[in-house]
């Protein structure tokens, strides 16, 4: 095994680790199916940096070379090819490539780092105690964290835990009408269904229209107890609130002891500069302030927080204890970990990046098809207008494309303002050697006489 640990040092670090790998494989060295050693093994034997082994071994496991087994380790992937490789259909799609919007790349999950996170929480959670708030030690990590990242002005005691952003909408609307709040509004288009929870505890829900600058927060009253918006990247239009609509809503949250939800799905993917602080950060008492891991990490670990005002913590802390219980232990310890290790935040660094290229393809590629990406170069889906044909070309009533790709129309996330026909494409979703195939696709559907 000698020539497995032989980098190629005019390359990076990382390179050159994956550069050694893939000859190893591609050699024999590694058969199919092997396993490799630890990592810890694999940077003393390197003579680098832990975390630079882990980065290059994630990166591959991202692309279908390795892949890692739970309580297992790392292995070469049974078929290295990437001509022979294929992807396992996501459920309600019949085939083709997936390009539908709300998931981070396929494959991409920081697997060894999240393994060694769990193996530590799990040594420890008989430990920890923990009620309707969540875990200290994650709400700890990520005072610090979304302070750094987003501009967040927060502590630990001023955050609540919870299974993502549907789940926090919950907790938020009984709370809210526990207090007293009748009246919510929700940008218009925005997640279809998030009006339910709020109608659920009995608030009237309206809808608030979204043009180029964002939420038309001048059609606020009075009487509105609280507004729902996505102000660093609209979802699904793709814009950011303007400067001078953010001035309006905070003052109108002063003036009316209003409250503005913040939903910032993605905050941390801007690609063109460094992303702009939160909007809690300009009223942080009347701010509630949503994140979760699902486009950093995954949707399946049901892991978000909400950020709180002060008058809130305590209703809302009491609605998630009695409704659901709080998150799981296990799962807030690990990304407690992983943020205190710096491991998260370099994930989210190394997927930053490559959104970015992706994105940018795309731009480029709809570009000499003759396509314009309106919005802001950030997140992880693309708005693109089309005509009638198209859009009747691309979806059937589940909102999913024909047989060759998958998307999703504007018109599924509209509820009473008309919009522009529209898909609404999820360039992070497929895997690193699908997302070529799946934008070539994509044009040949759109350039479909």
């Amino acid at each position: 095994m000698d020539d497995l640990f032989r980098l190629d040092r005019s390359l990076p670090k990382a390179r050159a680790v994956e550069h050694t790998i893939r000859n190893a494989i591609a050699r024999g060295a590694l058969a199919q199916g092997a396993r490799l050693p630890a990592t810890r093994e694999l940077a003393v034997e390197f003579g680098i940096a832990r975390n630079t082994v882990v980065a290059a071994i994630d990166d591959l496991v991202a692309e279908g070379v390795l892949e890692a087994r739970p309580r297992a380790g790392i292995f070469v992937a049974r078929n290295t090819s990437p001509a022979h490789r294929t992807e396992k259909t996501a459920p309600g799609m019949r085939s083709g490539f997936d390009l539908r919007p709300g998931q981070p790349e396929r494959g991409s999950f920081p697997t060894a780092r999240w393994l060694a996170a769990t193996r530590r929480a799990a040594s420890s959670a008989g430990a920890f105690e923990t009620d309707g708030a969540g875990v200290l030690e994650l709400r700890s990590e990520l005072a610090a964290y979304l302070s750094r990242a987003r501009g967040v002005e927060t502590t630990a005691e001023a955050i609540v835990i919870c299974a993502g952003f549907r789940t926090a909408c919950t907790l938020l609307a009984a709370a809210l009408a526990s207090q007293g709040a009748t009246t919510i509004k929700i940008e218009d288009p925005s997640l279809p269904g998030i009006d339910r929870p709020w109608r659920t505890a009995g608030l009237t829900v309206n809808d608030l229209p979204v043009d180029n600058d964002g939420a038309d927060v001048s059609q606020l009253r009075n009487e509105t107890d609280a507004v729902l918006l996505t102000p660093a990247h609209q979802f699904p239009l793709g814009g950011a609130l303007a400067p001078t609509r953010r001035q309006l809503v905070a003052d109108w949250a002063t003036t009316n002891d209003s409250y503005i939800i913040e939903d910032d799905y993605d905050g941390e993917f801007r690609f063109d500069r460094r992303p702009i602080a939160a909007l809690q950060r300009s009223v942080p008492e009347h701010v509630v302030y949503a994140g979760s891991a699902s486009k950093t990490l995954d949707p399946g670990l049901r892991l978000g927080w909400l950020v709180l005002p002060h008058d809130l913590v305590q209703p809302v802390t009491e609605v998630s204890e009695a409704l659901t219980g709080g998150a799981p232990v296990l799962n807030q310890l690990a990304l407690a970990y992983l943020i205190r290790s710096g491991d998260y935040e370099r994930h989210i660094r190394r997927q930053r990046r490559e959104y970015a290229r992706r994105r940018a393809y795309l731009q480029r590629a709809l570009h000499s098809a003759g396509y314009d990406v309106p919005g802001i170069p950030a997140g992880l889906h693309a708005l693109i207008p089309v005509s009638e044909d198209q859009v009747t070309l691309a979806s059937d009533h589940d909102g999913l494309s024909s047989d060759a790709v998958a998307v999703h129309t504007l018109s599924r996330y509209t509820r009473s303002h008309p919009q522009p026909r529209a898909l609404v494409t999820g360039f992070a979703t497929p895997s690193r050697p699908q997302f070529e195939p799946a934008i070539n696709a994509l044009i040949a559907l759109l350039n479909t006489p």
